[in-house]
C-alpha cells in the first residue's frame, strides 16, 4: 500500500494541479492520510505481532485518532468557510 498509495497521491495532485482542479486535489491529499494511516496500522501490528509489545497497538490507535481528528477538523473548517448560493433553486 505504502508504495502504490504514494505514487497514487502524487499522480492526483500532478493531475488536479494540471486540470486546476481543487477537488482532485483535495482528493490527493485525502488519498495521502489514507496512506498514513495504513503504515501506522501495519507498523503497529507488526511491532505488536513481532515483539509481544502490548502497547504498540495503543500507541497505532493514538496515531489513526490523530490523523482521524485533523482530517475532521479540515473538513469542518472547509466546509464552515464554503459560502452557499441557494437562491438559484
Amino acid at each position: 500500500m505504502g508504495f502504490i498509495g504514494c505514487l497514487l497521491t502524487y499522480t492526483k495532485k500532478r493531475i488536479g494541479v494540471k486540470l486546476d482542479s481543487k477537488p482532485i486535489i483535495a482528493d490527493g491529499n485525502c488519498t495521502k492520510i489514507c496512506v498514513y494511516m495504513s503504515i501506522v496500522l501495519l507498523v503497529s501490528s507488526l511491532i505488536y505481532e513481532l515483539t509481544g509489545f502490548a502497547y504498540a497497538d495503543i500507541i497505532g490507535t493514538a496515531g489513526l485518532v490523530y490523523f482521524s481528528f485533523s482530517e475532521g477538523k479540515e473538513a469542518f473548517e472547509k466546509a464552515k468557510s464554503k459560502e452557499c448560493n441557494c437562491d438559484n433553486h
